[in-house]
């Protein structure tokens, strides 16, 4: 059976359990929040600053206000967190050991899964440090390095052997490799830039942009001019211009080939670039490089004179009789990158007319069995977050071959849930956005701290309380179902429909728990919360905690004040079950509260227009009603069980 997972987890190309860790988050769960972040990347820390977070993309809550802050919320996360290792498990040794070549993102994720999977894995790096590009591409103020050196010695502790400043190729070759371990997976990336043959770019003042980047995030200072022209119109075009621009260069001009709307830097790349003062001319076609003096002074261009024409593909024509010359005196090709192929020295393996490794799409393999290769040379230039999908990806392949099986192609991938429906997302209360916060853009192209500051715990509360829980809602239990109707009368949205047997679609149920609650037959379940969670905590009740709060999530991020609960001093500490709505509380539960030793009970609810229960308190009123008309048959006081909407205030007791 095909597996169905939320949008944002089906975009993700590694599949992390979005929903999960932001609903532990929600719960305060911080700690299980990294440990699902950690599960499926073995660069949570690094991802949490640079991921190019396509989740958020596909984040259904656009529908009703704005896409969920993801990737904020997971540096929210990985902070908070601290330097919590997690532990992974891991197979049985299987004595196979496989050598990679490259210790970048997909090399180093590649290895610590073939280590999951039993194996030893030795990875091979030219570099003294690994990291690959996040290491020596990623801007500081970017990355802080103290995040990639978290992840990586989390990598290294799991198992991985790491033997730097060894250069394939120049040292040894894949060749002596293959002879001496059970496979190889080739992962050098891609570290040679393209050049323009055009007149006067062989200048010594055209700089390429990975060794420039490389020279700024090792300490160095390259010299740049006081007009910097950076050609390109990418994600890395956009860091070598804000690198340039905090090197002191007062002008930065990006000229790029497409036009705006199709320029393949992301858009937030693009407006922060903006922001910072830097200069943008897209749709200009390089033509020439002007030299005076043996000095750079100009570049001169064409304009697009009409865009492309359909089908995606770039062909403009350019207006070749007008001709504009851009000032500078430094330039910066960012148009792409190569493969460097001094690895393939002795290796015997296929390369084509362009120089790129021959290898089977599916297998990964490069020809001689047992050689596999990831990352960019599989996959060309792109986000981290691709390279550590190609690193997983290889890791089957290999893992696959050493136990004597094929490499299959597609026939696992997931279902994502469809489009949230219209009238359900006219129903959702809209709430606001939480935005990161930043240094102003006079303030942070001054140096390469990071300027993004982070999410508040209230903020990070709020924002993952937005989460609409994709997936996680309601489920009929057909055999159970008498068609009775009640979930119909009670979903604030009007998901439920009612033949012979109940159905809630997964599309449109919000997770609001009301149906579950009110279910006479109980024949729905949901997933969070479930029972078993529920009484878990009930069961946890000490001695010390003579109260149990049942509250929505979103009434207490701002405080949770039993003052506003109870005023009678000497209530001592209370056990909180927080709900993503109260409107989720079930009879039982608070019954099970006063079973377990509870002296009081209170129901905490959030004003209307905040809860996920966009019905507001009205079912509430009649369970808490039920509640104490049962303790008052049971010879309880029901003045101890206390209801508070805080648009309402304390209800008097016993009403």
């Amino acid at each position: 059976m095909q597996e169905i997972f939320p949008p944002c987890t089906n975009a993700c190309p590694v599949h992390t359990d979005v929903r999960g860790y932001l609903a532990a988050i929600a719960r305060r769960d911080y700690l299980e929040a990294y440990r699902l972040i950690r599960a499926n990347n073995p660069f949570p820390s690094v991802c949490a600053w640079v991921c190019s977070h396509p989740c958020e993309d596909a984040c259904r809550r656009a529908a009703v206000d704005a896409a969920i802050s993801i990737r904020d919320l997971k540096r929210f996360a990985v902070k908070t967190a601290g330097e919590l290792r997690v532990e992974i498990p891991q197979a049985p040794k299987t004595g196979y050991k496989i050598a990679v070549v490259g210790a970048g993102p997909a090399g180093l994720t590649a290895a610590h899964d073939l280590v999951r999977q039993g194996h030893r894995a030795v990875v091979y790096d030219r570099c003294p440090s690994p990291g690959g590009h996040f290491l020596t591409s990623v801007p500081l103020y970017r990355l802080p390095r103290e995040m990639l050196r978290r992840d990586v010695e989390e990598i290294l502790a799991a198992g991985v052997e790491l033997r730097s400043g060894v250069e394939v190729g120049r040292d040894l070759t894949i060749r002596e490799l293959r002879d001496e371990y059970d496979a190889v997976l080739i992962s050098a990336g891609l570290r040679a830039g393209r050049g323009l043959d055009l007149p006067g770019f062989s200048h010594p003042g055209v700089l390429a942009v990975l060794p420039f980047l490389e020279s700024v995030n090792m300490g160095g200072k390259p010299a740049v001019g006081r007009r910097v022209i950076v050609i390109g119109g990418g994600d890395v075009a956009m860091d070598a211009a804000r690198t340039a621009l905090r090197l002191g260069t007062p002008e930065v001009r990006v000229v790029c080939l497409e036009p705006r709307e199709r320029m393949p830097a992301h858009g937030w790349e693009i407006e922060e670039a903006l922001s910072e003062g830097i200069g943008l001319l897209p749709g200009r076609r390089p033509v020439e490089l002007l030299v005076e003096s043996g000095r750079i002074t100009g570049l001169v261009v064409q304009k697009i004179k009409l865009p492309a024409q359909g089908g995606g593909i770039l062909n403009p024509v350019f207006d070749t009789e007008n001709l504009e010359v851009i000032p500078g005196d430094t330039v910066i090709l960012a148009i792409g990158q190569l493969p460097d192929d001094c690895f393939l020295e002795g290796s015997g393996l296929t390369v084509d007319d362009r120089g790129r490794l021959v290898i089977d799409r599916v297998s990964l393999a490069a020809g001689d069995p047992g050689v596999f290769v990831c990352g960019e040379l599989v996959a060309g230039s792109g986000p981290g977050i691709a390279a550590v999908a190609s690193g997983q990806r290889a890791a089957t392949a290999v893992g696959r071959f050493l136990r004597g099986e094929r490499m299959i192609n597609g026939g696992d991938e997931a279902q994502a849930i469809g489009p949230l429906p219209g009238d359900v997302a006219g129903r959702i209360p809209r709430l606001k956005r939480q935005v990161m916060p930043e240094l102003p853009p006079e303030e942070r192209k001054k140096n390469f701290l990071p300027y993004e500051l982070g999410l508040s715990e209230t903020a990070a509360l709020r924002e993952a309380g937005r989460c609409l829980g994709c997936g996680a809602g309601a489920v009929v239990i057909p055999d159970k179902c008498t068609a009775c109707l009640t979930c119909l009368r009670v979903c604030p949205y009007d998901v439920p429909v009612v033949g012979a047997r109940a159905f809630i679609s997964v599309e449109g149920c919000q997770a609001c728990g009301l149906c579950a609650a009110a279910c006479p037959a109980g024949a729905i379940k949901i997933g969070f919360p479930d029972e078993g969670s529920v009484r878990s905590a009930l069961k946890s009740l000490s001695e010390k905690q003579n109260m149990v709060v049942f509250t929505c999530r979103e009434a207490c991020i701002d405080d949770l004040n039993f003052d506003s609960i109870k005023k009678t001093p000497g209530t001592g500490r209370a056990l909180v079950v927080e709900l993503p709505t109260v409107g989720a509380l079930r009879l039982e539960w608070i019954l099970e509260a006063f079973a377990a030793g509870a002296a009081e009970v209170a129901v905490l609810a959030c004003e209307p227009g905040r809860c996920r229960n966009a019905s507001g308190g009205a079912s509430l009123d009649v369970l808490v009603a039920r509640a104490r008309k049962i303790l008052t048959q049971a010879g309880l006081s029901p003045q101890r069980l206390f209801y508070c909407r805080r648009d309402q205030g304390v209800e008097p007791a016993g009403r």
